[in-house]
């Protein structure tokens, strides 16, 4: 025994039905964009202005860094030339390397050309 189950395809057309519109659910719709739409604005713009303070945070911490790296490479240097300028590493240097003062005469004052159209 067989049970075949036999299925006539039937063409529905309902081109000609159109769904009403509901104009309270429209409404609905345009007030919840009407109220949501500046919430929305506002909570964008407290999230820029947020993160452009922290952007900035980090960028004056690490300007403050620099700033107090510069310093103490400043302080080392100044304490290296202090310590290169000493008179007495100055003379000691000379009188290892058998340096004397200059004699009167010695020195004698260049004064450079002066160009055409420079003022001195």
């Amino acid at each position: 025994m067989s049970t075949a189950a036999y299925a006539q395809g039937k063409r529905i057309e309902n081109l000609h039905l159109t769904r009403e519109r509901d104009r309270r659910r429209g409404r609905e719709l345009a007030t919840f964009l009407l109220i949501g739409l500046p919430v929305a604005c506002a909570l964008l713009a407290f999230a820029a202005l947020h993160i452009e303070t922290v952007r900035l945070g980090y960028a004056r911490e690490a300007r403050v860094r620099r700033v107090l790296e510069l310093g103490e490479q400043n302080r080392k240097l100044r304490a290296e030339l202090a310590r290169a300028s000493s008179p007495e590493r100055v003379s000691s240097l000379s009188s290892r390397k058998k340096l004397r003062p200059p004699m009167p005469g010695q020195i004698q004052y260049v004064q450079a050309p002066v160009a055409p159209g420079v003022r001195p």
